[in-house]
């Protein structure tokens, strides 16, 4: 993919038809797609940025949330969300604000 194609958005928002899945017992959170019958498996922190992708907060703001979680070092975590958005991106599982 070109670098255009995986450009974050500003404000992610987490697309609509995902289905999220908590099984007991399990250190992963499960998302359904419901247009596609995908499943995607995420660790904690993982489902935590999808789930703050609600079109409100830019990525910074998204990776300062999860920096307070879990007291981890800001410039680590900005990489790490970052890291995790584009792979979102890349999947489908979110989209701009605006769409």
């Amino acid at each position: 993919m070109s670098e255009e194609a995986l450009r974050l958005p500003e404000r992610p928002r987490k697309r609509e038809g995902l289905v999220r899945e908590e099984l007991e017992g399990m250190d992963e959170v499960i998302y359904l797609d419901e247009d596609t019958a995908s499943h995607f498996a995420l660790n904690a922190t993982a489902a935590a940025v999808l789930e703050l992708c609600d079109g409100t907060r830019t990525v910074e703001e998204i990776a300062d949330v999860i920096a307070a979680a879990t007291q981890a070092p800001p410039d680590e975590v900005r990489k790490d969300v970052q890291m995790i958005l584009t792979e979102f991106l890349g999947y489908g599982l979110i989209q701009p604000a605006s769409e």
